[in-house]
Order: structure tokens, then C-alpha cells, then sequence
């Protein structure tokens, strides 16, 4: 869990996350294991969202960051990959 924790975000990786949001427009639930599960993952993305833009050098927020990288990492490695 929380792989991808870090201290801070960098702008270029908080920019990244943003654009993954956007393009994806994650929704539903997710269990994250370790007692983590987010019900309402189009709220908290939205949440996120806006702290990654604002506060991805603070690390008050880092925390929900990170989790968020996590639900993304989740939810890549869970998408079938088409062979070529």
C-alpha cells in the first residue's frame, strides 16, 4: 500500500495525475486492501483532483496524493492489455 507515498509531489507528476483523472473519469468503488475502500471514487477523484493542482507541494496532502496514485495503479493494472 501507499507505493507511491511521497513527502511532496512534483508539478510535473501532480499535472500527470490531473490528466489521468480527466481522461479516465474513474467511478464506483475500489478496495485498495489494508482496510482501504473508497465508496464514491468520482467524489474522491474530483477531491483530488483539486488538491493535486493546489497543494501538490505540501505535504499535509500528500497522503491523499498518494492514494490516489495508488486507485490509478489499481486501476491500470487491472485493464486488459491488448496484445499486438
Amino acid at each position: 500500500m501507499h507505493e507511491t507515498y511521497k513527502r511532496t509531489y512534483t508539478k510535473e507528476e501532480a499535472e500527470d495525475l490531473v490528466r489521468w483523472i480527466e481522461q479516465t473519469n474513474p467511478s464506483g468503488e475500489i478496495d485498495l486492501g489494508d482496510g482501504v475502500f473508497i465508496h464514491d471514487l468520482k467524489k474522491f477523484s474530483d477531491q483530488v483532483k483539486h488538491i493535486a493542482k493546489e497543494k501538490y507541494n505540501n505535504p499535509t496532502f500528500s497522503g491523499q496524493i498518494g492514494l490516489m496514485m495508488d486507485v490509478r495503479s489499481k486501476l491500470d493494472s487491472s485493464v486488459p492489455q491488448n496484445p499486438e
